[in-house]
């Protein structure tokens, strides 16, 4: 593999992404959403009022909506990613031949 190879990886998957965050962004977004679930539950279960204990569910409920989101833009986000990798290996092997 030449130095150029991996800055060509780089540019292909940008190029594949466009606007959209890599895998390992959408990663840490969602491990932070994550965190942020878990003390709105220790909110929530700290609550003494049940008004403000409904009030920190519906913000888990919604953080599980987006952290299932995120989730998937990951899955499918890996997957180009992976896609883009395994094109430019197979093409490099073709070339060898």
């Amino acid at each position: 593999m030449n130095e150029d190879e991996p800055n060509l990886e780089e540019r292909a998957i940008d190029e594949a992404l466009g606007e959209n965050p890599r895998a390992a962004q959408l990663r840490l977004m969602r491990a932070a959403l994550e965190e942020r679930r878990a003390a709105l539950r220790r909110e929530r279960d700290q609550a003494a009022d049940a008004a403000e204990r409904a009030r920190l569910a519906a913000r888990v409920r919604t953080l599980n909506r987006q952290i299932r989101v995120l989730e998937q833009e990951e899955r499918i986000t890996e997957f180009v990613e992976t896609s883009v990798r395994v094109t430019l290996t197979k093409a490099a092997l073709d070339e060898e031949d």
